[in-house]
């Protein structure tokens, strides 16, 4: 029996027992994820293939602290991926682009649709949503956000960034994310 029609937490699972299979079946799901997350990093090609080398070593390093209790396997895949690219955005003191799609350049669109056969409808109205909450923000929350989650900024940085000092910038963050998960809430 093939192992890609298990789910990715049994397939995490697999990966935790050194299961080279299992880890080669991760990689054809989430590679192409992985690959559009670096580029939107602003990696360029030879980092963005570093970046994915990279990710799925500390995906196979550390499948085993993998709780499905937590979060679900693709939440925790793709978390590995980001944490990874903001660290080495960090290490390597540049500035990434905007994870936003370039409007005119359809062939980043698919970076955004988790791996999968066609298109992820569920990713692409996700994307919808949070575009939508993002406008009951106002102009200063939308700041915070885009610099945190967007930029990869961290705390010091974006306060820095918008001459802010640090608590009220932490406040603003609160404030934007609260506003956020209400919007989110009743969409």
């Amino acid at each position: 029996m093939s192992l890609e029609v298990f789910s990715d937490e049994a397939i995490l699972a697999l990966v935790a027992q050194s299961d080279q299979e299992a880890l080669a079946v991760l990689y054809d799901r989430y590679a192409s994820a992985m690959l559009g997350l670096s580029r939107r990093m602003g990696f360029d090609q030879n980092a963005q293939e570093d970046c994915v080398q990279e990710i799925f070593l500390r995906i196979w390093n550390k499948a085993s602290s993998f709780n499905h209790k937590k979060a679900s396997g693709r939440s925790w895949i793709l978390a590995v991926g980001h944490h990874y690219c903001v660290d080495r955005v960090r290490q390597e003191a540049s500035r990434p682009k905007p994870l936003e799609p370039i409007a005119d350049d359809d062939s980043d669109d698919q970076a955004f649709d988790i791996p999968g056969p066609g298109f992820n409808e569920e990713a692409a109205l996700n994307r919808v949503r949070i575009a939508r909450a993002m406008k009951t923000l106002d102009q200063g929350e939308q700041a915070v956000v885009e610099l945190l989650h967007y930029r990869g900024f961290t705390y010091p940085e974006a306060a820095k960034a918008l001459n802010v000092p640090l608590g009220t910038f932490k406040a603003r963050v609160g404030r934007a994310m609260a506003k956020l998960r209400e919007a989110l809430h009743e969409a």
